[in-house]
């Protein structure tokens, strides 16, 4: 509550406009906004939201990889919001459902009480941006003890014109829904060929996993889009 101290609001009290007046004594007047009560979601409302939360039940676990392959863009805008704004207007990322389609939507409930939000993550993006996409593909080792390996091996994809550099960063991204398992790793330059292994404990199943990949400038401000990649493609 703001509190406000003038002989000219010695004696406001009650309600004006949408703001409530209470006068505290010695002069002091005390100001807050009338309680209001949101206005029920109509049907479109609701499924823009439960697809919003679908993607924001993720953001925790996927935390430690935004903060490197969604640098803040222009306006401040930080990874995790970037990542849900970029994902929920992407076509194909999500798919709402009403939960009991034959019954008419109930003002009084909430979004996840009437739909339900699925994610594609074949075609989530893990980044997005102007840059090049990389070249790179993906295999797995065998199992050695309680853990595998996730081969990344890339070949360098720099050409005259293009929107891109040698020295960019490559970067490789694991994510398992299931096991809420996600990690992000360096990979080489742009310019350079080779491989890059990356271990993953067997608990994770490697069917379960979905493979990225990205670039990203030298200075860590601007990124390709991410590619998605399935072991052995």
């Amino acid at each position: 509550m703001a509190r406000i101290k003038s002989t000219n609001f010695y004696q406001k009290s009650g309600k004006v406009a949408n703001e409530v007046f209470s006068n505290l004594g010695n002069g002091v007047v005390g100001c807050r906004a009338q309680n209001s009560k949101q206005a029920p979601l109509n049907a479109e409302q609701k499924i823009n939201a439960s697809g919003f939360s679908a993607l924001n039940a993720e953001v925790r676990y996927l935390n430690p990889v935004l903060r490197v392959t969604f640098p803040r863009d222009t306006n401040g805008t930080k990874w995790a919001n970037r990542f849900t704004s970029v994902n929920k207007k992407r076509e194909g990322v999500l798919t709402t459902t009403k939960i009991n389609p034959d019954t008419p939507v109930d003002p009084k409930k909430k979004a996840n009480e009437e739909y339900t939000s699925e994610i594609d993550w074949t075609k989530v993006l893990f980044a997005a941006g102007p840059l090049l996409v990389p070249s790179v593909t993906v295999s797995k080792t065998t199992e050695a003890g309680e853990t595998y390996s996730v081969v990344f091996t890339q070949e360098a994809n720099v050409y005259e014109g293009a929107y891109c550099w040698t020295n960019d960063r490559l970067y490789g991204v694991l994510y398992s829904p299931d096991d809420h398992f996600a990690l992000v790793k360096q990979l080489r330059d742009r310019g350079e060929n080779g491989v890059t292994s990356i271990s993953v404990p067997s608990f994770v199943k490697p069917e379960n996993i979905h493979v990225y990949s990205l670039a990203m400038t030298a200075d860590g401000k601007i990124t390709s889009n991410s590619v998605h990649t399935t072991l052995g493609a």
